[in-house]
């Protein structure tokens, strides 16, 4: 296609010997009427135009950008009488491009043509590819599975669909927002976040070289991390929703891009989902350029099914270790028990002598029953901390008989007064009366009286007995795994009592009834 060439030549003669010079190679545009100058490659202005279409020229350059767009001045008398300061444009780049004095040559000028022309079309080319590598990030940006958003000067200025779809919001409210107004974020994470990019910038300054404060002998944070300009460093004040490109305007000047100078700085934080849903995230930043500023994309990946894994394996291995302390300790004495009296019994019957079996089989029937009663705490425990995952409605009063039923003190006395069904686990349910009953009689003696009512209020349900409760010293420690104040005791039921407790999300509490004894409260309970 041949290259178009617009005459803003006041001078009639000149401009007309230019239009027959340069008409023979390409596309002339002699008119020098008002308005934008459009479809040109070049335009050629002598300084009476240059004075009448400033304005316009200035526009044209302004809007190829970053195309190159070449101004030829030709110029009547010395070169050295031009000033060069009024040539500049409000960005701080010159307008006019190179300049030729009358008298000129017709080779010289389709010289000087062909150099701005060859600039112009190496401009395009890489203007061209800056525009694919930009479309190709973008359509990176917005697949992304993890919401992701691009800061720049402290000011959201970008951000991918998932970011929209995950938080509830439209990408417009977003455009040069500061993190601590967007709502998904709590000012905690807003927090977080920004000394996590201050952080990244640190490392960037260090890492080119300089310093890392802004010149007054701060530290730069997120919102002074201002980048450079194509103008000498100053940060830009355009305030646009950009598309974003890992690519530098300037080998020189390029941003860091490598993990090496930004290193593997993550953290955790809370957001809060469309649905009103609060999550966990990963927060990681990285550097690229957006519209000529020197920015961060910081993506967002929703860790809260790895956190909870985790916090569930850290609980199993607790118990674990619960279960490696009772079998070591709590199981090795009764065995040692039995052991004993088998010894006994041998060297008994080598020596000739009777057997005194009623010495002996009384305590290794203890020893027996206090295995069996070990063995089935564990395998209460092994299931006690199990979140509910389908829960269903559970009839309190149906819950405590039948674990009534399992308890054996026929002396003593349970009275349910109330009618209640909460949403839970039957069976875990029933076991947390169990053990709560089983803890009354053992403490309470075989003629204790205990009783299952409401909270006030509705705010859930207790169980109270009338023995001799529990010091208030201990009242936290005794609701603790392996926690037990007498010689026959596991520590494990009460421990039980909270694991299911908390596996169905309710809180409890112990207190003294209104008899004298314990009486462990249960709020947080679901109807």
């Amino acid at each position: 296609m041949t290259d178009r060439i617009r005459l803003l030549v006041e001078h009639d003669r000149n401009r007309d010997l230019l239009a027959e010079w340069l008409a023979e190679r390409y596309d002339v545009h002699a008119g020098t009427g008002e308005g934008t100058v459009e479809a040109t490659d070049l335009c050629v202005l002598d300084e009476g135009g240059f004075e009448r279409h400033r304005e316009r020229v200035t526009d044209w350059k302004d809007r190829a950008d970053p195309v190159f767009a070449p101004v030829l001045l030709v110029a009547d008398g010395s070169y050295d009488d031009l000033d060069p300061e009024t040539w500049e444009s409000v960005d701080g780049l010159y307008v006019v491009d190179d300049v030729v004095v009358a008298p000129v040559e017709q080779a010289v000028l389709h010289r000087r043509i062909e150099n701005l022309l060859s600039r112009r079309e190496l401009s395009t080319d890489l203007a061209d590819s800056y525009r694919r590598s930009e479309e190709r990030f973008a359509s990176l940006f917005h697949a992304m599975p993890d919401p992701a958003l691009v800061l720049s000067e402290g000011h959201v200025t970008y951000v991918n669909d998932a970011f929209c779809a995950q938080y509830g919001v439209e990408r417009d409210d977003t455009n040069w927002r500061r993190l601590d107004e967007l709502e998904p974020l709590p000012p905690e994470t807003v927090e977080t976040i920004q000394a996590q990019v201050g952080r990244a910038a640190e490392r960037v300054d260090a890492a080119a070289g300089g310093d890392a404060t802004d010149g007054a002998g701060g530290v730069r944070t997120l919102g002074t991390w201002a980048s450079e300009t194509r103008s000498g460093g100053e940060a830009s004040a355009a305030r646009t929703n950009g598309t974003a490109s890992t690519a530098a305007d300037d080998p020189d000047d390029e941003a860091p891009t490598t993990d090496a100078s930004w290193g593997d700085d993550t953290e955790t934080v809370v957001v809060e989902t469309a649905a009103g849903e609060e999550r966990y995230v990963e927060t990681n930043v990285r550097p690229l350029t957006v519209d000529d500023r020197r920015s961060v994309a910081l993506v967002m990946r929703d860790v809260t099914e790895r956190r909870e894994r985790k916090r569930t394996l850290e609980r199993q291995n607790e118990r674990l270790e619960e279960f490696a302390s009772i079998v070591s300790h709590d199981l090795r004495n009764p065995l040692q028990v039995l052991s004993g009296r088998l010894q006994a019994i041998e060297a008994e019957r080598d020596a000739g002598g009777d057997v005194a079996l009623d010495e002996h089989v009384p305590s290794m029937h203890r020893s027996v029953d206090r295995m069996r009663t070990l063995i089935d705490d564990l395998l209460s425990l092994a299931r006690g901390g199990d979140a509910i995952a389908d829960p269903s409605p559970v009839s309190l009063a149906t819950a405590a008989g039948e674990a009534w039923e399992t308890t054996d003190a026929p002396d003593a006395d349970l009275h349910v007064r109330t009618g209640r069904s909460v949403l839970g686990d039957p069976s875990r349910v029933r076991q947390l009366f169990e053990n709560l009953f089983r803890n009354a009689v053992d403490h309470g003696g075989e003629h204790v009286t205990v009783v299952v009512d409401d909270l006030e209020a509705d705010a859930g349900f207790f169980v109270a007995d009338d023995g001799p409760g529990i010091p208030p010293g201990e009242r936290d420690a005794v609701l603790e795994m392996g926690y037990t104040n007498s010689d026959d005791g596991t520590g494990i039921g009460l421990g039980i009592v909270t694991e299911v407790a908390t596996a169905h999300g309710w809180e409890v509490d112990l207190t003294e009834s209104t008899d004298g004894g314990a009486r462990f409260e249960f709020r947080g309970v679901d109807s």
